[in-house]
């Protein structure tokens, strides 16, 4: 597509369809510049909520040790579909990783990187979510999020708010009860222990009017747990503060 073509299709509001979710291509991209392409050859990625397959390919090409697919047992046929297409050595795990038991949750071992889009705003639990990324990652580890985020009013989208829906679910949904905003979002994975948070323009790739419908980003676990800034640190390192231990 030309660039002429791109602004045309811009001006009329016409998203591009060139790929489904061709933001991700260009988060992918992003990864690269951020950690370097060959950070994660022979080291283990993780994948929550895989769908297409097509960011699953793009991370096989990183050539780990182990990628493991983590997605809700109602996907599986879906999953299955593209599966045998992934060039490196691979697992398929059927589960919630927000309600999995901790024996579990202890098996899916550490990770270099994870890779979740899409999945953040259909929990309810969204800064436990975090934690839990949070603790699957090596020390130095790295997150690579995106996610949809508050949309009206437009006048809180830079502020750090929470519209919630419930009762009621965002656009009938059935999952989405509240949508944080960017600001928001970030608050929270500093709150957990995530540092160096690159925020990602990779929505212009799809349609510009994402840039304030969604939010994306790379960021990194702290080297040292209870690093200055999160949430722990800031409660005087008080043991009954620690999130994520009580479930």
């Amino acid at each position: 597509m030309t660039a002429v073509a791109k602004i045309m299709r811009m001006l009329m509001d016409i998203p591009n369809q060139d790929e489904p979710m061709m933001y991700r291509r260009e988060l992918f991209a992003e990864l690269l510049v951020v950690a370097g392409k060959g950070k994660f050859q022979g080291e283990r990625v993780l994948e929550i909520g895989p769908k297409d397959g097509l960011d699953s390919i793009r991370l096989a090409s990183l050539k780990p040790r182990e990628l493991v697919l983590v997605d809700l047992p109602e996907k599986r046929t879906r999953v299955e579909g593209w599966l045998d297409d992934i060039q490196c050595p691979h697992r398929y795990v059927e589960a919630n990783v927000m309600y999995m038991s901790a024996d579990e949750f202890l098996a899916l071992g550490r990770y270099q990187l994870i890779w979740c889009t899409g999945v953040l705003y259909h929990n309810a639990e969204q800064m436990r979510f975090l934690r839990k990324m949070h603790q699957l990652l090596e020390p130095s580890g790295i997150l690579v999020l995106e996610s949809a985020t508050l949309r009206r009013p437009w006048f809180l989208r830079r502020g750090s708010f929470v519209r919630v829906y419930y009762p009621q679910t965002f656009k009938g949904t059935g999952t989405i009860t509240h949508l944080p905003t960017a600001t928001t979002i970030k608050c929270w994975l500093q709150m957990v222990g995530f540092t160096e948070i690159h925020d990602s323009k990779c929505h212009r790739a799809s349609d510009w009017r994402l840039l304030w419908q969604r939010y994306a980003c790379v960021c990194r676990r702290a080297a040292e747990d209870d690093a200055v800034g999160t949430y722990y640190s800031k409660s005087g390192r008080n043991p009954a503060y620690r999130f994520g231990q009580s479930t």
